[in-house]
């Protein structure tokens, strides 16, 4: 199995600033621990070994996290830190560690928890032959709004444009292969990379069942309280 996965977890926080204003949000309290610990969790028992965390906006108290929780994690887990008054962007913060990567690797979303299995994932990806695998949802909530159309072996994918024929959202789970990252500029965010390269017809997709809770606003970070039991049966079952 694909054993290195990113984890996104730099940004600002805007959109949860009024109950997270002190600390970046994946320290957001669930179950009276940071939501960061869950998803980490959820990576160990997925049988994951290495985790790479990307850190800017008081990542200090990320690191602080990890220190306290490190014993209670039996996987790897490796800082990318940046400067938090020039962030490099989503995309800038995996190209900073690319060298590290192993030809074939993970980016997660550090706000989203996820059910997907992995080991299908990567056989998906083996068998599509695509630079680039998405996790995809079809979603039928007015709360979040879709982002992909899917086609016969690709997909198309923009984030900030929506189209009526829009059914799917993305997981914010992607599959990838290194070489993808190389030519890129230094600062730049995964978004308008996927737009172009969906455009190019280099992302085939992943369907997921059962979608994902995400803490990236209010309201999702209160669904996601609201589930946690599904949330933390999740971690702890065995993998179908």
């Amino acid at each position: 199995m694909i054993s290195d996965v990113v984890v996104l977890c730099g940004g600002y926080g805007r959109r949860t600033r009024e109950i997270s204003k002190k600390i970046p949000k994946v320290l957001l309290a669930v179950n009276k621990k940071p939501f960061l610990y869950w998803l980490l969790k959820n990576l160990e028992n997925k049988g994951f070994k290495k985790v790479f965390l990307c850190v800017g906006y008081k990542g200090y108290l990320i690191k602080e996290f990890i220190k306290k929780y490190k014993y209670q994690f039996s996987i790897k887990i490796i800082f990318s830190e940046e400067n938090s008054q020039n962030l490099l962007g989503t995309g800038g913060a995996v190209r900073k560690i690319l060298k590290k990567l192993s030809n074939y690797f993970y980016i997660v979303n550090g706000d989203t928890f996820f059910f997907i299995n992995f080991k299908k994932m990567q056989s998906i990806f083996f068998k599509k032959k695509k630079p680039i695998l998405m996790a995809v949802h079809k979603n039928l909530e007015e709360n979040y709004q879709n982002n992909v159309i899917l086609k016969k072996e690709c997909l198309y994918y923009d984030k900030n444009t929506l189209k009526k024929n829009m059914k799917y959202i993305d997981c914010g789970v992607l599959l990838v292969k290194k070489n993808v990252f190389v030519k890129l500029k230094k600062k730049f965010q995964i978004a308008n990379f996927l737009k172009r390269e969906s455009l190019l017809k280099n992302i085939a997709y992943f369907k997921v069942k059962y979608g994902f809770f995400e803490i990236g606003d209010i309201n999702g970070y209160r669904k996601t309280i609201k589930n946690f039991k599904k949330i933390n049966n999740e971690i702890y079952r065995s993998e179908a």
